[in-house]
């Protein structure tokens, strides 16, 4: 039997898993000349020195492998060990007996034999810190700094990191380090290590594992040996942790019991604590040598972390964490009061939401509401980059322990993330306690937060906010040097959204900038990049779209930055500039931004206007597209959605498009009965807040869908009626979107009163007065037939040139020809649709038809509902008119010209 390669990697385990990322970044840079994996116990140090040894060694590299104990910390001992590892590959080989020659004497043979070596040469020193101390760093520290050895390369596997100088290799990149960070287990990584074990773990299984353990290899290796004891994953602890008595186990022998008394004691004071610094152990363990052992911390090469970002802040490791605070338990240690004190010093510290999470760990909720209130309760929600909403979620779950009505300011903080949650009912909950706290003082201060947050709550349950309210916001302000910054960059925000939201964009632009400023005086950019949304939306119905797309820009490159890409903020800045795109005829780019924009504005924070904005932009590109059936799958989740958060005006303006989209289908006795089931009806013409246009920023109202369907229905009169009337009521002039769908509306009533001379002067007067060249898609969604009544408009001698320019730009480089050619059939009638339409021209009736051609009624309908759509008409009247000029120009297969007949009504609506 061979004897093992003392000068090589221990055999079995260390391919388990290939840390396949791990090499493929060694192998890219090459052996350094000094490389250090340095890390705790278990954390495959050992196994990724081994894995890149095999790499070098088939690759043609020299290697060597000397694994140290605590004997080679005597000088003699670890020059001798590294030498007996070099001699077999020197020209010499064998072994060397130099164990009698002094300590200089050795390093300079070792020297000497290195540097007959005629290539690079790798040396793998495992364990190191079993050998580390003066004498035997300024070994490695000569040898590193001796430039006729530049060809050696060293590879540290150490619990610590070296004593010597590293910042000359670090200068010169011929340093890499590799510490836990680095040496984790990935969750690929980690599912290949389960994968050969026989209980089957599910992938969340595998995931939830890595993330408690943080990819600690002898964590998952413990797991793995408890899973294949067990045979099954149910074995596994919910909560795995460093309290598993093979986990304790393993650290207490390996980690803790090595370690000083007085050590032991600082971890076990410290277990009781998320992550701790040196001055707040000082602080809250007055009478310990804390400073001490926290400066000696770090030369244990224990499992503890530091912060990112936080200076001198660490933490443990879950796992070594949990098993601290089990032994603080055996230990019978207060693990609540030092949680207290810490609690108190981070809230002076002025850091109050590590200070508020203090207080809930140790249970005190009263503590945790104090620290709340006293640092602005719900105005946290809006502070820093990224919001500070965590703090009053994590008080949720604890809420009805706490006396809400001592802590207004915090209790209105839990309604507005309930509000932002979606949880509409609790907020209202949460609104009417602040409510009954503020009634009870004098404190004006407090009023305003209240009126502040009561608007802002409405905005979340899409209620009306009253004038008479908006003016005492406006009257808030009036006292600007006694108002808190976040309260009045607050209520700047929403006077911006209710002017918004009544077409007072004006207003609603100036007040959405002086709250921006707010906000970012007061140090709450998370508040700020909300403006962008009001700000660009004032733009966008202004007609001005570079400023609409600068804000959207500015809020989705700012929620990227601050929170993140797929934040909730950015989702908002993505739907609307979606709809910016989708009016300004990028529909593919709208549509690619909506796919995952739109869903998680439905999941998560948003409120009416965001999600009418991404809906109504959503149906706009399904109708340019002619995709009713997707259209019509959008508007049953969008329903489901506003079903869900009870909002019943978002209901409503679904259902005016469900019908919108009916009649744009050619289905017109269906869009008929769909009105008047669902609050669109005739009785609701008349009703002055349903017509309201300022108040209607997006979608239809009952005037505007009667006037498509009347005239639709071959009534150009009622329709005409009805829009004038429309527009008398308007107390106000609507936005300018509203104006241009407006005189587009209007052209089509003159063109069906046969008055193409107004017509024309209308369509030249829009096209010269708005910004209608800028939004093609409003133009294009009337439909086909409307291109050629433009088209043929451009083509009256009275049309001036540029005019004709503007409008053949907007429509595109297609002739008057062509457009109409267009906006005939999709394709040519099938033969069994050419048997329909003659028959349809003698006036008989579907029975009739089905009689004649044994059909069934349902297949009559649905062969009538494909002439409509391939003729672009909605009803038998217009079939029958445009069937003549099609027959005349494309004569039926027996080269017959049909019949024509005076045709019955179009639907089973009966005017007055």
């Amino acid at each position: 039997m061979l004897e093992p390669n003392p000068f090589e990697p221990p055999a079995g385990g260390h391919h388990i898993v290939p840390r396949r990322a791990l090499l493929e970044s060694l192998e890219k840079a090459g052996p350094r000349r000094l490389t250090v994996i340095q890390a705790p116990a278990g954390y495959g140090k050992t196994s990724l020195g081994a894995q890149w040894y095999d790499v070098l060694r088939r690759k043609g590299y020299p290697v060597t492998w000397i694994a140290f104990d605590p004997k080679h910390r005597e000088q003699s001992q670890f020059i001798l060990a590294i030498l007996d590892a070099v001699m077999p590959l020197t020209p010499e080989g064998g072994a060397l007996d130099a164990s009698s020659l002094a300590p200089s004497s050795l390093l300079a043979v070792l020297r000497t034999r290195l540097r007959k070596l005629d290539r690079p040469v790798v040396l793998f020193l495992d364990d190191y810190h079993f050998a580390q101390n003066d004498a035997t760093e300024s070994v490695l520290a000569r040898l590193l700094a001796d430039r006729s050895l530049a060809h050696v390369k060293f590879v540290l596997m150490s619990r610590s990191m070296p004593g010597f100088p590293i910042s000359a290799l670090r200068v010169s990149g011929e340093l890499r380090l590799i510490n836990t960070d680095d040496l984790g287990f990935t969750d690929e990584e980690a599912a290949e290590f389960f994968a050969g074990s026989g209980a089957g773990l599910s992938g969340e299984q595998v995931r939830s594992l890595n993330r408690r353990t943080e990819g600690w290899a002898v964590a998952l290796q413990m797991v793995r040996l408890l899973v294949d004891d067990k045979g099954s994953g149910d074995a596994i602890p919910a909560s795995y942790s460093g309290a598993n008595t093979e986990m304790g186990a393993y650290l207490s022998e390996q980690v803790f019991s090595n370690l000083p008394a007085s050590t032991q004691r600082f971890l076990t004071l410290t277990a009781c604590l998320p992550a701790f610094s040196r001055e707040l152990v000082e602080a809250i363990f007055p009478g310990e040598e804390m400073a001490v052992e926290f400066a000696q911390l770090a030369g244990h090469a224990l499992p503890v972390t530091r912060i990112a970002g936080r200076g001198e802040w660490l933490r443990y490791h879950p796992v070594f964490h949990a098993f601290l605070q089990d032994e603080a338990t055996r230990r019978n240690l207060d693990q609540k009061e030092p949680v207290r004190r810490a609690a108190l010093w981070l809230e002076q510290a002025g850091d109050s939401e590590a200070a508020m999470r203090h207080a809930l760990l140790c249970d005190d909720v009263d503590l945790a509401a104090r620290i709340v209130e006293t640092a602005g309760g719900w105005r946290q929600v809006y502070s820093t980059g990224q919001g500070r909403a965590a703090i009053f979620h994590a008080i949720l779950s604890r809420a009805a322990e706490i006396d809400l009505l001592r802590y207004p300011l915090t209790t209105l903080g839990l309604a507005v993330v309930s509000a932002k949650a979606g949880q509409l009912p609790l907020a209202d909950e949460y609104l009417a306690i602040a409510e009954h706290a503020v009634a009870g003082c004098n404190d004006a201060d407090l009023r305003r937060d209240l009126r502040v947050v009561q608007v802002l709550v409405a905005l979340y349950t899409d209620r009306w906010v009253s004038s008479a309210d908006l003016a005492a916001l406006e009257n808030d302000l009036l006292d600007m040097r006694d108002m808190e910054i976040v309260t009045r960059a607050l209520a700047l925000n929403m006077l911006s959204y209710n002017y918004l939201i009544r077409s007072d964009l004006d207003r609603a632009t100036h007040y959405g900038r002086l709250a921006i400023h707010a906000f970012r005086s007061g140090g709450a950019e998370f508040g700020a990049m909300h403006l962008h949304t009001h700000v660009g939306q004032a733009a966008f119905f202004s007609g001005d779209f570079v400023d609409a797309g600068t804000s959207y820009d500015r809020l989705i490159e700012e929620a990227q930055s601050n929170i993140g890409k797929g934040s909730d903020l950015d989702a908002v800045g993505q739907v609307l500039k979606a709809e910016l795109r989708s009016v300004q005829g990028d529909i593919d780019g709208a549509a690619e931004m909506l796919t995952w924009a739109l869903p998680h504005l439905e999941r998560h924070d948003t409120w009416f206007d965001l999600l009418a904005a991404g809906f109504t932009s959503q149906q706009r590109i399904h109708r340019i597209r002619k995709d009713e059936v997707a259209a019509h799958a959008s508007i049953d989740r969008a329903r489901a959605t506003a079903q869900r958060r009870g909002f019943e005006r978002l209901t409503r303006l679904i259902d005016g498009e469900r019908a919108a989209l009916l009649l744009a289908s050619g289905d017109v006795e269906a869009a008929v009965r769909y009105a008047e089931a669902n609050g669109y009806g005739t009785k609701a013409i008349d009703a002055d807040r349903a017509n309201n246009l300022a108040t209607h920023l997006r979608g239809t109202t009952p005037a505007l869908l009667w006037v498509r369907l009347f005239l639709a229905l071959g009534e150009t009169a009622r329709a005409r009626a009805t829009f004038d009337q429309l527009r008398i009521r308007q107390a106000q002039k609507p936005h300018m979107l509203r104006s241009i769908e407006l005189a587009l509306l209007d052209i089509r009533l003159m063109l069906s009163e046969g008055d193409t001379s107004r017509a024309a002067a209308r369509l030249s007067d829009l096209l010269l007065s708005t910004p209608v060249a800028d939004c093609p898609t409003l133009v294009r969604i009337e439909g086909n037939a409307f291109l050629v009544g433009l088209n043929r408009l451009a083509g009256s001698t009275a049309f001036p040139d540029v005019v004709r320019q503007r409008l053949q730009a907007l429509l595109g480089d297609t002739t008057p020809e062509e457009a109409e050619s267009a906006a005939g059939p999709a394709s040519w009638l099938t033969d069994r649709e050419r048997d329909v339409i003659e028959l349809l021209c003698t006036g008989v009736s579907n029975k009739e038809i089905g009689r004649r051609l044994a059909l069934s009624d349902n297949t009559v309908k649905f062969h009538l509902r494909n002439i409509y759509a391939k003729l672009n008409v909605h009803t038998r009247t217009a079939a029958v008119m445009a069937a003549r000029d099609l027959v005349l120009k494309n004569p039926t297969r027996s080269g017959r010209v049909a019949p024509l007949a005076h045709p019955t009504h179009p639907t089973g609506y009966h005017s007055k």
